[in-house]
């Protein structure tokens, strides 16, 4: 099953049988058969006709709108899944703070453990980030048995403490201080932006076609549009794969300062840009690994929905959720 990507702006996805065709000014330029595809995500001005909409959601297919610069807006999705009495337990045992601050507890301490991965691993170049994931263990155990309030405090400052320790695994041409989120002022921000959009359409998407509620989360407060579990459950993947991404892409120079342009409002990729980074993404996602206490192999994506099914056998009381921690 592929992720279907278009960013060619002024494409027109039109159905052909049982095919998805996309098109500019009359010309084809892609077909793939609508059993291949799992999800679609749109990047700017693309155009979809009817027949495409209906084929899509007949089949269940997972639409992602983003806006040019990578910003998500929004889903084309068929109905919730119809698990009703999972959402119910779902809503009953929110209610339980304990719950709720023991899952915010492991997402939290789940984050820092694989930034403090990822930083051991660059700093095998001798970049003396020591005191930095010093810092980070340190704040992981001040995570123990505290209130949702103090956890959000403790992530915010592991957080300010890892991207400032980040920024010098770059290569030092590149200009990347700390994170900035809206807009991206360096291309590294940019990069990181557009990592974690795509990261958060895959784990909505594993919510949605397991038939969890999304805006009902733990450490993420509950706030009206906002999809808190979704915002949740990715948390422990940032690091291992949008930040190793981007910091493999920009080292090894996969990805070049022509491949951005400065805007009034900010720095985006060209549309070359974002063919080099949803392929490198791509790659990173079907990459497969053993996951650590099962010795199970399989892909990033599916480690992901493994992940999310984890949390509703939490829900349903059969084991508590541990985060996926690398070592």
């Amino acid at each position: 099953m592929a992720i279907f990507y278009a960013v060619e702006q002024g494409l027109f996805l039109q159905k052909e049988g049982q095919r998805l065709l996309a098109k500019k000014d009359g010309r084809l330029l892609r077909s793939i058969h609508f059993h291949e595809i799992e999800q679609v995500i749109l990047v700017g001005r693309i155009s979809l006709s009817p027949a495409v909409v209906t084929a899509l959601l007949k089949r269940q297919i997972d639409v992602v709108f983003l806006t040019k610069s990578g910003r998500f807006l929004g889903r084309l999705s068929p109905m919730m899944g119809k698990n009703i009495e999972l959402r119910l337990r779902q809503f009953e045992r929110f209610k339980d703070k304990d719950f709720k601050r023991r899952v915010a507890e492991a997402i939290v301490q789940g984050k820092i453990e694989n930034q403090r991965l990822l930083l051991r691993r660059i700093n095998r170049k001798a970049l003396g980030l020591e005191d930095a994931i010093l810092r980070l263990k340190a704040l992981a155990r001040q995570a123990e048995g505290v209130e949702i309030e103090t956890l959000r405090g403790i992530e915010g400052t592991a957080a300010r403490i890892y991207f400032e320790a980040l920024a010098k695994g770059f290569n030092e041409t590149w200009e990347f201080r700390n994170r900035e989120r809206r807009p991206p002022k360096d291309p590294i921000n940019a990069l990181l932006s557009l990592g974690y959009t795509l990261l958060f359409s895959n784990v909505l998407c594993a919510i949605n076609l397991i038939g969890l509620d999304p805006y009902l989360g733990c450490l993420h407060s509950v706030d009206y549009g906002r999809p808190s579990l979704a915002l949740d459950l990715m948390e422990e993947w940032r690091p291992v794969i949008v930040d190793a991404l981007v910091l493999s892409m920009i080292n090894r120079k996969v990805i070049n300062r022509g491949d951005f342009e400065s805007k009034q409002e900010g720095i985006y990729l060209t549309p070359e840009g974002w063919r080099k980074f949803i392929a490198q993404f791509e790659r990173k996602m079907n990459e497969v690994l053993t996951r650590p206490e099962r010795e199970e192999r399989l892909s990033y994506r599916a480690y992901i929905e493994s992940q999310v099914r984890s949390f509703v056998r939490d829900i349903k009381g059969k084991e508590k959720y541990k985060p996926a921690v690398f070592r």
